[in-house]
């Protein structure tokens, strides 16, 4: 059974009262009539103090009844009214001074009540979008410092060897040309670099969408396999390829360059973190949602601490930040947003015999 408002009670109980108000000075006004016709025969009328008793009666119940009528609903605007209103005011001033750490009271009137909830919930919302703006702000931070830290580690690299050709530290032919091959993979890390944060700063914003075009699946995908086996071998890593089950993938309206680089990232990281003489599988099949990718090691795996981590831009897991272990900390990141541009998925685990799997997923129509 629904409960009724109190201030529905309240209005009932009045409307009581007005009637038996109405009652009372019905028999009073009675009364006074039929006094006023004095006497029959002579004699009294044996009832008229009897009415006047229950009139005088009817009405000292009423006013006591009033009495407290008054009470109880100035009672009941305060508690639930005025202490509510008082409490929004509180409330909102509160918010002007930036402080959303606020739950204002219940109402037992349904209109107050909406208000109530509302204004909570406003109150959550600020509270919500206040700690997103918070972590977005840390993180923004933290990935203006990851940039800085992996712009500065080749430049003082690159600037170490240049004068160490220049002070004539490199005094032999060898020497100097192996300064200058190391100065060279230095300006190649750091080219590799800054093509990857304007990458990943295009994927984040929008600003590069996926240019579709046909693109034969199987073809793709056997040709970024055979691109990564030199890498590979050279790393003395055994690369498994291949296609699950007899279903071709088919044709697949994709962005070539995007899908081949999200690729090629992971596969570049699986090679980074599999140690020599390792194995790395790199195979799809077709469901019937779409196409399913998956990239996996014999390396030593993601911490557990890591892996919600570990698609985030410039994210290290490991403890040291060097970049021939860990790498500009942006391929990830560009590989999921690459797989999400396209409507797709990618996701890490790892795997029960040891190492990390990388799932990616690529629907078959385009939404």
């Amino acid at each position: 059974m629904k409960k009724r408002p109190t201030h529905r009670w309240l209005s009932i109980v009045w409307l009581l009262y007005a009637v038996l108000m109405l009652i009372a000075v019905g028999l009073i006004i009675i009364t006074f009539m039929i006094a006023g016709v004095g006497n029959v025969e002579g004699q009294p009328l044996p009832f008229i103090p009897r009415l006047s008793l229950v009139a005088g009666l009817i009405l000292v119940i009423l006013l006591a009844m009033q009495a407290l009528l008054v009470t109880t609903t100035a009672r009941f605007l305060q508690q639930s009214i005025l202490i509510p209103l008082d409490a929004i005011g509180k409330a909102s001033r509160q918010i002007e001074q930036g402080n959303l750490s606020f739950m204002l009271p219940s109402s037992s009137v349904v209109e107050m009540t909406e208000v109530v909830a509302a204004f909570n919930a406003m109150g959550e919302a600020l509270r919500e979008a206040l700690a997103q703006q918070k972590k977005l702000e840390e993180e923004r931070r933290f990935f203006i410092s990851a940039v800085v830290h992996d712009l500065r580690t080749p430049l003082f690299s690159l600037r170490g060897y240049l004068e160490g050709i220049e002070k004539g530290v490199a005094d032999t032919p060898e020497m100097i040309a192996h300064y200058i091959h190391i100065c060279r993979q230095k300006a190649n890390d750091l080219e590799h670099l800054i093509t990857d944060l304007f990458s990943y700063t295009q994927l984040e914003y929008l600003e590069l969408l996926p240019q579709r075009e046909s693109i034969d699946m199987d073809i793709l995908l056997q040709g970024i396999a055979e691109d990564m086996q030199p890498i590979a071998q050279n790393a003395g890593i055994s690369l498994t390829v291949g296609r699950e089950g007899l279903r071709e993938i088919g044709i697949m309206a994709i962005d070539r360059r995007l899908i081949t680089r999200a690729l090629t990232n992971l596969l570049d990281n699986a090679v980074r973190y599999t140690p020599h003489n390792g194995a790395i599988s790199f195979s799809w099949t077709r469901n019937e949602e779409g196409l399913v990718l998956s990239v996996a090691d014999t390396g030593p795996g993601i911490a557990h601490k890591d892996l919600q981590h570990v698609f985030k831009p410039l994210y290290r897991g490991e403890t040291s930040r060097n970049r021939q272990t860990g790498g500009a900390g942006l391929g990830l990141s560009i590989a999921q947003q690459v797989f999400q541009a396209h409507g797709g998925t990618l996701s890490a685990a790892n795997q029960n015999s040891g190492g990390a799997l990388f799932l990616g997923t690529l629907p078959l129509t385009v939404s």
